[in-house]
């Protein structure tokens, strides 16, 4: 569930952008890389806007001893990033024809305030922006003329409970992404599957 928020989080921006509702697409996005200065060091041609979710912790919780199991008030990290050839300030506030770091900061707020992601995740309520923040410029961001912002949310994901009675399997579908085939990204899976196999158990009597 940790991994799928993080992925659903990153989406509504993506698909924000492929709607026209941004003016502008995010290039490059995945969950936050742990050396990120590393990361770009040996990205040389990072294209933005940029963005990367990350996990930051359980802050705390309760249980009403129903099927949702443990409420997990949870903290999560979207770094947004821009970049503008011209100087550190025009990388902040855009030139006009690309977007700045505040904008990409003030858009995603917008998009994720309020929001329920996905019905999949069943959020106990919507997303909530704890705070906004520029990430301090580290001599690759400045080398690369990066400018970054980071967003903290809050988000309350139901954890549920094992089933106190084991499962009658009799009928297993399974769906496969394949990356040859091409079309892998997230959110998986994918509505339209490379393949799919369903699998009628027999009676084993």
């Amino acid at each position: 569930m940790i991994a799928a928020t993080e992925l659903a989080l990153i989406q509504v921006l993506l698909d924000a952008g492929e709607e026209g509702v941004l003016g502008y697409q995010y290039h490059t996005f995945g969950t936050f890389p742990d050396q990120f200065e590393e990361y770009l060091r040996t990205t040389k041609n990072l294209r933005v806007p940029g963005v990367w979710a990350t996990f930051l912790g359980i802050v705390e919780g309760d249980d009403d001893l129903d099927d949702n199991g443990f409420r997990a008030r949870s903290r999560f990290a979207l770094v947004v990033a821009a970049e503008n050839l011209r100087n550190e300030e025009n990388a902040r506030h855009g030139d006009g024809a690309v977007p700045g770091s505040y904008q990409l900061m003030v858009d995603a707020i917008r998009l994720l305030s309020r929001s329920t992601l996905t019905p999949e995740l069943d959020l106990v309520e919507p997303v909530r922006i704890r705070s906004a923040r520029p990430v301090a410029r580290t001599e690759q961001m400045k080398r690369q003329n990066l400018s970054m912002m980071a967003i903290e949310l809050e988000l309350v994901l139901p954890l549920s409970v094992f089933a106190e009675e084991p499962v009658d399997l009799r009928t297993l579908h399974v769906d496969w992404d394949i990356p040859a085939f091409g079309g892998v990204a997230p959110p998986l899976p994918a509505a339209n599957p490379d393949a799919a196999d369903q699998i009628e158990l027999g009676d084993p009597a």
